[in-house]
């Protein structure tokens, strides 16, 4: 084949095409590896109805390119991370660096320990908080990205990733490392409402111990401040109530103190500022000149052009 016909060739696929099938594929099986219930991606759904309002004129092959790759790099971290996070949990509870031990000192503080979150409890309720809280802590941030991702903005999926666990797990790390406070059921000698399975003490130890900041907080608080931002009210309402559930179910399942909560959500807005920063910084003195003009130009013809 010549050069100029594989020129042609290649200019005639509907290359956005390929690009919204690699992107579907690509979300699937982030789903797949988090074991998303179908609840998990009926949420997704309900926050993809308005995206076409926070969408930014970028012409789709172009955010392809980019967009792709970087929602692949996510994935690839998501995939590898939870093991690394237990790697070091498992690490801090060996070594025992913890010279401050907050137990009995949380435990004093009148109203500290949520068990008020409780005076509705039902089965329902419980089988609901147990969902929110074990797919909260990544849920809450995927959803966010996918949806960053079909506003065909870069800006917005870095946005959210950084202001979830690429930042927060390096700065969280301190804290979880000074301080030692286990989680309140185990405090208070109650059943673990989320039934969890230990296979040992150690296990059991090594789960229940960095409690303070609550990162489920800080991460589902960090993206209801960053939807918050976005111009869909579909989304803002459904990111809120999701949210606020997740920070709600850490006191109603006896996990996390009031004091992680509101230091998770101090966490989270101080995450969500260094982040805006880094992204002006890195926009203004580091992006090439040559790649903003690449990823803004528009295309010369929306005929066809497909949207979410």
């Amino acid at each position: 084949m010549t050069k100029g016909k594989l020129s042609t060739l290649v200019k005639s696929q509907d290359w956005t095409m390929f690009g919204i099938v690699a992107s579907i594929y690509l979300i699937w099986r982030i789903g797949t590896v988090g074991n998303w219930s179908k609840e998990c991606w009926i949420l997704l759904l309900l926050c993809l109805l308005g995206v076409r309002k926070d969408q930014i004129d970028v012409d789709w092959k172009r955010f392809f390119l980019i967009g792709i790759p970087l929602l692949g790099v996510f994935y690839y971290f998501y995939g590898t991370g939870n093991g690394f996070w237990w790697k070091i949990a498992n690490w801090m509870f060996e070594n025992n660096r913890h010279p401050w031990h907050w137990d009995s000192y949380m435990n004093a503080i009148p109203l500290n320990t949520g068990g008020w979150a409780r005076w509705i409890a039902t089965p329902f309720l419980d089988r609901a908080m147990v969902w929110v809280y074990n797919y909260g802590f990544v849920l809450s941030l995927w959803i966010c990205i996918v949806r960053s991702f079909w506003t065909r903005s870069i800006k917005k999926m870095l946005s959210y990733a950084l202001s979830g666990h690429m930042l927060q797990f390096p700065l969280i790390l301190p804290f979880y490392n000074l301080i030692l406070l286990h989680e309140v059921w185990y405090v208070n000698k109650q059943p673990d409402l989320l039934h969890r399975v230990f296979a040992d003490e150690n296990s059991l130890l090594v789960a229940v111990m960095n409690c303070f900041p609550s990162m489920h907080t800080s991460i589902s608080f960090a993206m209801l401040l960053l939807a918050l931002r976005e111009k869909d009210r579909i989304f803002k309402t459904m990111m809120v109530t999701y949210c606020s559930a997740i920070i709600f179910s850490t006191l109603y399942l006896q996990i996390h103190w009031l004091i992680d909560v509101f230091a998770g959500m101090l966490f989270a807005y101080g995450t969500v500022k260094l982040t805006d920063l880094l992204l002006r910084l890195g926009s203004t003195h580091a992006l090439p000149a040559k790649f903003k003009k690449f990823y803004k130009k528009r295309a010369v013809s929306t005929t066809g052009e497909l949207s979410v």
